[in-house]
């Protein structure tokens, strides 16, 4: 399946409008009225619309103590099962579940305190069976350790538990240290009417005695066997008293546990999955407000959901009555000492943007009405890393590990639709560069055909790599050069465009979520980047030069280190740079929290952060050209490998440089990648801090019934 949901997917066939995906939207704090007698069927109902997400309310301590003993036993019950299957080396598949049907009783507990009595019941003699096994395997367990003791003694054919407790005469097996043994058989010898008689040396390193004694000396020779470590020879209290019986039996039920324990996975995989339906339920329930007439139900339910939320009541016979408040939220931590109370949000992905929705939750959830990235990541994420990753060798590669390994055999569906992804993304710009597996002439001369031997992206070694195949020659320097005046163009036109981009993103956001600070800072940062983006990507049109860089290059001259500027375009730079500071430098003080001199500073420091991001953060994206030359360095040095290794070992060394660089450069792309979104872009416009809208949904196999 190639459709995700992060928070909530559109059916199949359904299209996604733009404004769902692009900006993420705030559910609306919904307070639900029922009849008390009817809460089990409103609870019914809510799993079926897969509407509500529910939020806790203050209610009645006794209920809560009820709910969280409730949630407490399903957590304890679920880890038994847990580790019964674990010990009978299954998974909990849910797969191989046929449909569970979980009926609901009029308590305010919706009979889930009964359910738990159930279960329990029926897994209580399973779970016996499984920690015997378990102790059985283990050898440190203290069961397999008495055994390993047994074994010694198995020759013994005498019950040792019918002799030890004898009414008048008592007798007793003592496993005593060899350090410690003359020291018993004295002291034990000097008692009064008690015999002692040595065994030999039937296990290592102990000594074994047998005790002979009245009843009324068993306290006596107690304290004699604790003074010297003395040990009693004992049975587990479920298998015979006699040694060698005990050990028999121990070996049989590690022959036999395992498959009596077998035959009870679908009763231990049916309890899993009705454990997991019954903890949504207690989720439902920690959101209800009992009273003696009506049953108060809390939480937020998607606008488009509100509809199937009145049609599965209305299906459900249920009577309610709804408020219904949309939480406005304008703070965003500007006052202190106010917490901020947000709605949970939510946006849609296809199946497209599912791995980069997935990524997108490592750098935190959107705010209601804040802008997703999600989008804007699916097409700048790969270009990134296609061109920190240039190779269309490897890209097939990472395409095929991506299909078969993680698609197909981990089923990891969204990592494996990353992967392939970035190794298509690696594929184009690796044509692009005139690389497969590397840059050695024999294997990339095709490429190099087709682009008439000057590839637009290819790296500044590639004339170094084809003069050392060819045994030496003058090195053409001109050409290496201009190839790295490309590659620091397309790196920082990359970087401003990029960081533009989020500035605008920034004003975005300040009109949505009405915040007018926000909005005047992201115009100041629209202007200065721009200015920026304006030199690189404009001034190659305008400047009289041979290279791009070099023309942006005295744009930024003129606009940056001239009295006056000579040109239209270093005025326009400078107007727009200097003006994007003022600018940001106003917002906090004119819309900021605090007294004048507080937003005084404020607005200080933001300009003079502004100033050093439009320099760093564009610097920053030079990473891009540090690892494009970072793979091309790593295969040049292959290529030199295989050269002086000859025609045998040298094709071995190649393929070994080619396994080593796309392990290597692949994770290393993928991480700079990475990093140039969530601290170069993302800084710019990104608040995360939202609330996941996860509406409570029953598992499919599990089928809600109710009592009449």
């Amino acid at each position: 399946m190639w459709g995700v949901e992060l928070t909530g997917e559109a059916p199949r066939g359904e299209a996604l409008a733009l404004s769902e995906v692009l900006v993420a939207r705030p559910a609306q704090e919904v307070t639900l009225l029922v009849p008390i007698d009817k809460l089990s069927r409103a609870v019914k109902a809510l799993t079926e619309c897969r509407c509500l997400h529910p939020e806790p309310l203050a209610i009645d301590p006794a209920y809560r103590a009820m709910i969280h003993r409730i949630r407490g036993d399903l957590d304890s019950l679920e880890q038994k099962i847990r580790q019964a299957l674990e010990v009978a080396e299954q998974a909990p598949m849910e797969s191989e579940v046929g449909e569970e049907t979980l009926k609901l009783a009029r308590e305010t507990d919706v009979g889930l305190s009964r359910l738990l009595e159930q279960l329990g019941d029926a897994i209580r003699d399973i779970e016996r069976i499984a920690e015997k096994l378990a102790q059985l395997r283990n050898p440190e367990s203290e069961l397999s350790t008495m055994l390993r003791v047994i074994e010694y003694y198995s020759f013994l054919k005498v019950d040792i538990e019918k002799v030890r407790k004898g009414r008048i005469i008592r007798a007793k097996i003592y496993r005593v240290p060899l350090d410690r043994a003359d020291s018993f058989r004295e002291e034990a010898s000097k008692l009064e009417s008690v015999l002692i008689a040595e065994l030999g040396a039937i296990e290592p390193n102990r000594a074994t005695f047998l005790a002979v004694y009245p009843a009324w000396r068993e306290a006596d020779i107690g304290r004699v066997a604790v003074r010297n470590r003395a040990e009693l020879l004992e049975i587990p209290r479920d298998l015979p008293p006699i040694p060698a019986e005990a050990l028999r039996q121990a070996r049989e039920e590690l022959e036999n546990l395992p498959a009596l324990l077998q035959r009870h996975i679908p009763l231990l995989r049916k309890a899993l999955v009705l454990i997991d339906a019954a903890k949504r339920l207690v989720a439902i329930l920690e959101a209800v407000k009992p009273l003696k007439t009506l049953a108060v139900i809390h939480g937020y339910v998607a606008a488009d959901k509100m509809r199937a939320l009145e049609e599965s009541m209305r299906r459900n016979n249920v009577t309610y009555s709804a408020i219904v408040a949309e939480t406005e939220t304008n703070n965003h931590g500007h006052e202190e000492g106010k917490e901020e109370k947000l709605p949970p949000s939510y946006f849609r992905v296809g199946g497209f943007l599912a791995p980069f929705a997935d990524l997108l939750g490592m750098g935190g959830f959107p705010r209601p009405r804040e802008i997703v990235p999600a989008a804007v990541m699916a097409i700048t994420l790969p270009i990134i890393y296609g061109l920190m990753f240039p190779d269309l060798g490897h890209g097939i590669v990472l395409v095929l590990i991506g299909y078969y390994l993680f698609y197909k055999k981990m089923r990891s569906e969204n990592l494996g639709k990353l992967v392939i992804i970035f190794g298509s993304a690696a594929i184009i710009t690796g044509f692009l560069s005139g690389e497969f597996f590397g840059a050695y002439p024999a294997l990339v001369s095709w490429l190099t055909h087709i682009w008439h031997g000057h590839p637009p992206l290819a790296s500044p070694l590639h004339p170094i790599a084809e003069e050392v195949v060819k045994g030496g020659g003058e090195i053409p320097q001109g050409a290496v050069q201009h190839l790295l005046y490309n590659a620091i163009y397309v790196s920082l036109a990359i970087g401003a465009f990029v960081l533009t981009l989020s500035s605008i993103f920034a004003m975005i956001n300040g009109i949505n979520l009405r915040d007018k600070e926000m909005l005047v800072a992201g115009l100041g940062k629209t202007l200065v980047f721009g200015s920026v983006a304006l030199a690189l990507l404009g001034g190659p049109f305008v400047a009289n030069a041979s290279h791009p860089i070099e023309a942006a290059a005295q744009v930024l001259k003129d606009a940056g280190l001239t009295i006056t500027p000579h040109t239209i375009m270093g005025a326009t730079v400078r107007t727009l740079f200097v003006v994007g500071l003022i600018i940001a430098m106003i917002a906090p003080i004119i819309y900021g929290h605090g007294s004048f001199g507080e937003r005084g500073m404020a607005g200080f420091m933001e300009a003079f952060d502004l100033l050093l991001m439009a320099i760093g953060n564009t610097a920053s994206f030079m990473r891009i050209m540090g690892l494009m030359l970072a793979h091309s360095g790593l295969m040049f040095g292959f290529l030199i490998l295989a050269v002086i290794s000859g025609p045998i070992l040298g094709p071995i060394v190649y393929i070994l440089g080619n396994i080593l660089v796309i392990g290597l450069e692949a994770l290393v792309a993928y991480a700079h990648s990475l990093r140039l979104h969530f601290y170069e872009m993302f800084s710019k416009f990104y608040i995360d801090g939202g609330k996941l809208y996860t509406p409570i949904e029953i598992p499919p196999r599990v089928k809600i019934a109710t009592e009449e």
